[in-house]
């Protein structure tokens, strides 16, 4: 059973209540360009499952079917205990390899790129998660039920929202044994000492069997992000970059050998003589600064409402898929990928702005007119996007539209 679904008010209500915490400490740890960016890239990591047909399930129904595998019983406590503490195993190796091989890097990089470090930052995960299903087959082949193990990777991804925040210190004896604040502090750490450290999900006691462990120290506070920093608010791009700099890369690359070897060896490995496609390479770059191009206060608050409007709308595709036929679920989730791109595109101050955002309310338009919602939700949402028109009309007439700040570092 996916539990995550099921979780998602809970991890909204945690966010603002941590929001609320940060305020009024005087110390929030929230950017409404950075935040938008996290639950942007969360929702579309939800939004893809529903059109692109997931193959755990249809591999699990052929490995049994085909090996005729006998399934442990479901209703013993020790199956259940055993599979939560085998996955963690599993899940900490899958998690090392997305951070030691370039191939896999590129589809856990998105959960990286935040500049910040705080429950939002927890729902930043990757549209492209195409290898997770090799740590799931040694599960099938034990007789491990389908519907415990996927409960179970639930509760290992819903555990590893909390440790997502600055404001929990180190807690005494459990740092030993359990994955805490301060332990995943370093695995989002940029600082040279914490890079590739502390790789479990629910316990930290891997990373020590393992030799991957390393404390969060006082002399040396976490600096949050990428060594080469993203430098985008595009949801798109963030799941892509990777995989366009790695193409390009194995394109030069002379023969299959060495083509094979830039996919399979560390991020950033390149042969000798031949120039990496990525701009930053080589270059000195300030680890103490972080992405926040300027943009005038109606771009960032018309944003911020059109984001929320995107977000509701997600989770009433999500809500509604069983619903709707495929064509209209694909169109949908097409849609708001689209959105979600040009809210990016706000937060960056592009100068093709206007017209992109024109473009999106005319698409919404049409298309919930060809939807299969109830004739109230379509007057609203028509509605919604003509009056977003008339207020982009309007700032962009009254001047409210200032010049981009042209900072950003992708196509």
């Amino acid at each position: 059973m996916d539990l995550i679904l099921y979780a998602i008010p809970f991890f909204l209500l945690l966010i603002f209540i941590e929001i609320g915490y940060g305020i009024i400490r005087k110390r929030n740890t929230y950017r409404i360009n950075d935040t938008i960016n996290s639950l942007s890239m969360g929702s579309l990591s939800r939004l893809q499952g529903l059109v692109i047909l997931g193959i755990s399930g249809t591999l699990y129904e052929l490995v049994v079917a085909t090996y005729q595998l006998a399934q442990l019983e479901r209703s013993h406590t020790w199956v259940w205990v055993s599979c939560f503490l085998l996955y963690d195993l599993a899940y900490y190796w899958k998690h090392r390899l997305g951070h030691e091989m370039a191939i896999f890097w590129g589809s856990h990089v998105a959960h990286h790129q935040s500049e910040d470090f705080n429950l939002g930052t927890a729902l930043r995960q990757t549209s492209i998660d195409f290898y997770s299903f090799l740590f799931y087959l040694p599960f099938f082949v034990l007789g491990f039920p389908a519907d415990v193990l996927f409960t179970v990777v639930s509760l290992n991804l819903i555990y590893q929202f909390w440790v997502h925040t600055e404001h929990v210190p180190k807690l005494g004896f459990l740092e030993w044994i359990f994955v805490t604040p301060s332990n995943h502090r370093v695995h989002h750490a940029r600082n040279k000492l914490y890079v590739d450290r502390n790789y479990g999900g629910v316990f930290i006691i891997w990373d020590r069997l393992f030799r991957s462990f390393q404390e969060e120290l006082s002399c040396e506070p976490v600096v949050f992000g990428l060594r080469k920093p993203l430098n985008s608010w595009n949801p798109v791009w963030a799941n892509l970059h990777v995989y366009w700099r790695l193409l390009k890369d194995c394109v030069n690359a002379p023969g299959l050998r060495n083509k094979l070897l830039i996919c399979f060896k560390p991020p950033g490995w390149q042969l000798t003589g031949i120039e990496s496609s990525c701009k930053l390479k080589g270059k000195s770059v300030d680890l103490s600064a972080r992405f926040d191009p300027k943009i005038t206060t109606f771009s960032k608050y018309y944003t911020l409402v059109q984001f929320i409007v995107s977000v509701i709308l997600s989770l009433t595709v999500i809500l509604n898929a069983a619903f709707l036929d495929y064509a209209s679920t694909t169109g949908a989730v097409l849609y708001l990928t689209y959105s979600f791109f040009v809210h990016g595109m706000w937060l960056e101050g592009r100068p093709t702005i206007y017209w992109h955002e024109l473009f999106r309310l005319a698409l919404l338009i049409i298309g919930v007119q060809f939807a299969a919602w109830e004739a109230l939700l379509v007057n609203e949402i028509s509605t919604y996007a003509v009056i977003s028109m008339i207020a982009l009309f309007i700032s962009r007439n009254s001047g409210l539209l200032a010049d981009p700040a042209g900072t950003y570092d992708h196509p």
